[in-house]
């Protein structure tokens, strides 16, 4: 008898197919951290006001919000085409950006990239969901930050070379390209296969079993759910009472998350010069090293712990060290550089969960659609944390600012104390409903 192909061990089939999806991620992470040096370098040449250096910090966030209509795309016309194509539209914007000058076509150009990242994203983490185990692919999908904050440190670092060498802005802006080709390449070299789940959801069984054959051997074929198929997928759907709450918690939990991270990572420069931790650039790196070591202890910490218990504790956590650097302000520089990092390493090992969480949140037919929206909400957030950081920095002073970012934090880890469910597989307290539905 023939064996559900979810229960395949890992091997060379699962390494490929993660390389061309964390590639993606790097590439994602480098292009959204590098609009932070390109901005700032743009600002003088472009006459730019508070406003738009605003706006443009956060266009690609803005175009990440696309992310609730590629979802539902996805599962309607599959996975695997999307993922393919979605890198080299990455590459062909980034460079597009050396040849304008015009605020607005640069605003678009930057949208663009962001709905190419929503790709990412959506469907990134849905293949990964799809192909692998379910023991295997939460872990896989909470290794995605450490490739990410890689792609985002590393952006801050080249554009420190290039702020230092007056480099042009839009070399700057367009120097994502070089990532964004490695991915490309790497994707039609190596290959992204169709999700055989999905197949057997659109009635293609079996071309999904022949699929399945080719790539992890003869015994192994898609375990069938019939009342998970044929039906359409909307985004209505999403907030029947099947869905709503984990719907709206997952678009919380990452919104919330994301306003402090992103506004606080991406207008760095603007925030450190202001704060009582001396050297700036010092500063700066510090961010940088605690993010990365973030990353990796965030991965290592994902699948040991419950998953509201590590969303509770990282929202605490790090609205403490804002509360902390806010207090403390007029003390010995130690305690704010201290509280900084702190801030710095917590918020990093919190993001960990915004890959593997949102696909558990929702079963097979539904979950592209699911993760978008999740997403969708989420960009919401990015986008304003960017957009507003330095208008209220240039309005409340960066202690207030830090203190809008404190409150979002506590209203996370409320909204996660309260109503976020139990996902991982190891901490369920009942018996498993559905897969991927975290009602459990």
């Amino acid at each position: 008898m023939k064996k559900n192909y979810k229960e395949a061990p890992y091997g060379r089939f699962h390494l490929m197919l993660y390389i061309c999806t964390v590639l993606g991620q790097i590439s994602c992470g480098y292009a959204l951290g590098i609009a932070g040096t390109a901005v700032t370098q743009a600002q003088g040449k472009l006459g730019l006001t508070t406003f738009w250096v605003g706006l443009l910090g956060a266009g690609t966030l803005i175009g990440l919000a696309g992310s609730l209509v590629v979802g539902n795309i996805a599962d309607k016309i599959g996975r695997s085409r999307l993922f393919v194509f979605d890198m080299p539209l990455f590459a062909l914007f980034s460079i597009l950006q050396l040849f304008t000058s015009n605020v607005g076509v640069l605003m678009i150009l930057r949208i663009c990239i962001g709905l190419c990242i929503a790709v990412e994203y959506t469907v990134g983490t849905t293949i990964i969901s799809e192909w692998f185990s379910p023991e295997d692919g939460p872990i896989f999908l909470s290794r995605f930050i450490i490739f990410w904050t890689f792609g985002y440190v590393a952006s801050f670092f080249a554009g420190l070379i290039m702020g230092n060498l007056s480099t042009d802005y839009h070399i700057i802006f367009a120097s994502s390209v070089i990532p964004g080709v490695i991915a490309a390449i790497s994707r039609f070299v190596i290959g992204v296969p169709e999700s055989p789940t999905w197949l057997a959801s659109v009635n293609r069984l079996d071309d999904a079993n022949k699929l399945i054959s080719e790539k992890l051997g003869d015994e192994y074929c898609v375990v069938e759910e019939p009342e998970e198929r044929n039906d359409k997928v909307s985004v209505k759907e999403l907030f029947s009472s099947r869905y709503r709450k984990n719907t709206l918690v997952g678009g919380a939990f990452y919104a919330c998350q994301v306003f402090p991270y992103f506004g606080v990572g991406i207008f760095l420069p603007i925030l450190v010069s202001q704060l009582n931790m001396g050297s700036a650039n010092t500063s700066s790196i510090l961010y940088d090293i605690f993010c990365m070591a973030g990353a990796f202890i965030g991965t290592y910490l994902c699948n040991r712990i419950p998953r509201r218990l590590f969303l509770t504790s990282t929202f605490y956590i790090s609205a403490i060290a804002l509360g902390v650097m806010i207090i403390g302000h007029n003390g010995p520089v130690g305690i704010t550089l201290v509280s900084f990092c702190v801030f710095a390493l917590v918020m990093s090992i919190a993001v960990v969960m915004q890959n593997p969480y949102p696909p558990e949140l929702f079963d097979t037919r539904v979950r592209g659609t699911g993760v978008g929206i999740v997403i969708f909400f989420s960009r919401i957030g990015a986008a304003a944390g960017t957009f507003l950081l330095p208008i209220l920095v240039e309005k409340i002073g960066v202690y207030g600012t830090l203190g809008v970012c404190l409150v979002i934090l506590l209203v996370g880890g409320v909204v996660c104390q309260l109503f976020a469910p139990e996902t991982s597989l190891k901490y369920r307290q009942s018996a498993p409903m559905k897969e991927g539905l975290s009602t459990k």
